[in-house]
């Protein structure tokens, strides 16, 4: 039997990333979607040859599904969800979680309580080259580490009715969007949480009402340092980089940051030792890995149906989330 996916909120994201990969799988199957916007709604139930509607509640009540994907502005993640829960539904929501760590919390404890599945939408760990990053940091092939650092960006002008824009709608602006998908990795790739931060938000060059630079330091709990830059000003060919350094060698992702599986992975192994005053050693040369060209997402909705399908409901990830909306909560505590 196919595993059925309802998905709130067609449009953006949905209709780019998300019902593509859904309709890849021969496993799947796209039962409905919804969109506000009647328009929309029509428009894409058409494309995807399915039923579509305008009201997630309606949709839910006539359409039998195994899992929600729901990917709409954040400020509508909890209210959304829980009719979904309402309706016996296993939820896939896209990151962040909800607006702050209080919110994601309720949600799920709410979803604990039923015993249904929860997930969030931080896919760039399905990433090969994350992956690949996780396995050389925590195996200990860089020794022990001490720095991280991130750079992600994008060019995102001011647009009308963007709600990512809009602080009720989203809550916060390349922190939010941005520097949390580096916060979920580096929890990811260390094994270990985030503990402190200290930083910086500004509108740089934009006058929307959220912030469009964030620059900010972390600790974790065992003491590696690091910093996040994350920014809607920078032009995409800038590219991303995910550097971790350790007193054996280093792990360097260019590129990785993003929707696809792209981009290269460097790694660096100098056995521990051999001061030279000098600085004359000849350093062995990176060993270089290279993104395997896969759907991010349909990784992701394969591990989420496999998951919901043997009723194994692991929070693990979705507590993460919560986790990393702390951190965030942190770091507009501070700016504000």
């Amino acid at each position: 039997m196919k595993f059925r996916w309802c998905v709130i909120g067609a449009g953006g994201i949905a209709d780019r990333r998300a019902i593509p990969a859904i309709i890849k799988d021969e496993n799947f199957e796209l039962a409905a979607i919804m969109d506000r916007t009647p328009a929309v709604a029509e428009k894409l139930g058409k494309k995807y040859k399915t039923k579509f509607y305008t009201n997630e509640e309606t949709m839910l009540k006539e359409t039998p599904c195994d899992g929600v994907y729901i990917g709409t502005p954040v400020a509508l993640h909890v209210p959304q969800a829980l009719t979904a829960l309402k309706y016996g539904c296993n939820v896939l929501l896209e990151k962040p979680l909800a607006m702050n760590a209080a919110e994601c919390d309720g949600l799920v404890s709410a979803f604990k309580r039923e015993n249904k599945l929860l997930d969030a939408g931080y896919m760039m760990k399905y990433h090969n080259l994350h992956v690949k990053a996780k396995n050389l940091v925590q195996s200990g092939k860089i020794g022990q580490v001490n720095t991280a650092r991130f750079f992600f960006s994008c060019w995102y002008p001011e647009i009308a009715g963007a709600w990512r824009q809009n602080k009720a709608l989203g809550g916060g602006g390349s922190a939010m969007d941005l520097a949390v998908h580096c916060v979920e990795l580096i929890e990811y790739v260390l094994g270990e949480e985030i503990a402190e931060t200290k930083g910086f938000l500004a509108n740089r060059t934009f006058s929307y009402e959220v912030e469009d630079t964030c620059v900010f330091l972390f600790r974790t709990k065992s003491g590696v340092i690091g910093s996040i830059e994350a920014g809607f000003n920078a032009p995409d060919g800038c590219g991303s980089k995910m550097e971790i350094y350790g007193t054996e060698g280093c792990v360097i992702c260019s590129g990785t940051l993003g929707q696809e599986e792209k981009g290269s992975l460097s790694y660096l192994h100098v056995p521990f030792g051999g001061y030279d005053a000098m600085q004359n050693s000849a350093a062995p040369k990176p060993k270089r890995y290279y993104g395997a060209g896969g759907d991010l997402y349909l990784k992701q909705f394969r591990r989420f149906a496999a998951l919901a399908s043997r009723g194994e409901n692991d929070y693990f990830y979705a507590e993460r989330a919560a986790q990393v909306q702390r951190v965030l909560d942190g770091v507009y505590a501070e700016y504000r």
